[in-house]
């Protein structure tokens, strides 16, 4: 349950940096090099895009809860596993 939260707040962070990056970019080659980082590298990339650009709070606080909800139910799920496994 965590880890599909965690999944889809990473999945909103990064729909929401990449539109961000086609309302701030300057040039077409810059918001199409700032959509593909930020799909690509979420939550780094975010990190990145909200010092460089000045814009995205709550999409990178968003994106930065995500990896830690996915991570926390990553690690739970595989201890499930291990205890089951004979």
């Amino acid at each position: 349950m965590i880890l599909g939260i965690g999944a889809l707040l990473m999945l909103i962070c990064a729909v929401w940096f990449i539109i961000l990056s086609f309302q701030l970019g300057n040039s077409t080659g810059e918001k199409v090099i700032w959509a593909i980082v930020n799909f690509l590298f979420q939550p780094l990339a975010g990190i990145i895009f909200f010092f460089v650009k000045k814009a995205g709070l709550v999409p990178m606080i968003l994106g930065i809860i995500g990896v830690v909800l996915y991570g926390y139910g990553f690690t739970t799920s595989m201890g499930d596993v291990m205890r089951t496994m004979p």
